[in-house]
């Protein structure tokens, strides 16, 4: 390598990699061994697929190589491995280097860390679609996950069915116990949904009290017994107050989507929900699918 570049490397407050045109690794200047805990004795003659996570497709690569090999510099946003394990979020620009009659000597890249920036972007995009409270999605990543069901069952003819869920008296348990206790029944409620349903099947924060769950390729018989189990497990426990157990239960209306807009369906829920309350709450009351508006 040449002197004057081993020089600038060394002095340069990016992590440097130099590899050989088959890519084997040459070089690394002492940030780059600080920020992935790899010494130059650890990589010298092995290539940089070394940091590789998993989390980058095959097409990333080959795009990677593609421009590289064009005599183009390449750069991303790296998802790479620490040598302990730890994932590493780097903002890397590869370059080719070329001698005198344009020949590839070598390939170097130079990168920052940008775990921090990368975590702090993925926090305010989750705060956009997830409820603060209880970490569910809210009402706006729901609504997209319930037109994209809606669109899904309309195609497929697969059944569709959606739970409304609120909370009775919620307004008694802030009322005597403060919101703070309130706020917790809301997150023990969120989790015990949660731990009702099946992977493919989304629980939302509707709104207060109030909750909402997509049941794809589940039939209204099928969501009306989980909706009996939830009632019935709601009801058995007590949720911890600053010096006394909380009892609460739920209400739960359900519909079975038809035909009809996803609003449909929601107001179909909505009139079953309703109809739990008059009933003296507590209960789980489900909706004919021709209350669904086609």
């Amino acid at each position: 390598m040449d002197p004057a570049f081993r020089n600038f490397a060394e002095q340069c407050p990016d992590a440097v990699l130099v590899t050989d045109p088959l890519g084997r690794i040459e070089y690394v200047n002492p940030v780059f061994e600080r920020m992935t805990g790899y010494r130059l004795a650890d990589l010298s003659g092995r290539t940089p697929a070394v940091l590789k996570s998993g989390a980058h497709e095959a097409d990333f690569y080959r795009g990677l190589w593609s421009e590289l090999l064009a005599g183009r510099e390449f750069r991303a946003l790296f998802v790479n491995r620490r040598k302990g394990g730890e994932l590493y979020y780097e903002e890397k620009i590869i370059r080719p280097l070329l001698d005198g009659a344009g020949r590839v000597t070598h390939f170097a890249s130079f990168g920052r860390d940008a775990t921090e920036r990368a975590q702090e972007i993925g926090r305010l995009e989750r705060a956009a679609t997830h409820d603060s409270l209880t970490d569910l999605p809210n009402r706006r990543l729901f609504l997209d996950r319930l037109d994209l069901a809606v669109r899904q069952a309309a195609r497929s003819g697969d059944p569709l069915t959606l739970a409304l869920l609120d909370l009775d008296r919620f307004r008694d348990v802030n009322n005597r116990y403060g919101h703070l206790a309130g706020d917790a029944v809301l997150q023990a409620v969120a989790a015990r949904s949660r731990g009702c349903l099946r992977e493919t099947d989304t629980v939302a924060r509707f709104g207060g009290e109030e909750f909402v769950i997509v049941l794809p390729d589940t039939r209204l018989d099928g969501a009306a017994h989980k909706a009996e189990i939830l009632v019935k497990r709601t009801e058995a426990t007590e949720f911890p107050g600053h010096d006394t157990a909380i009892h609460v239960t739920i209400s739960i209306g359900v519909a079975a989507y038809a035909s009809g807009s996803p609003q449909d369906l929601i107001h179909a829920a909505d009139l079953a929900l309703y109809q739990a309350k008059r009933s003296g709450r507590n209960a789980v009351v489900v909706s004919r699918p021709e209350d669904v508006i086609g």
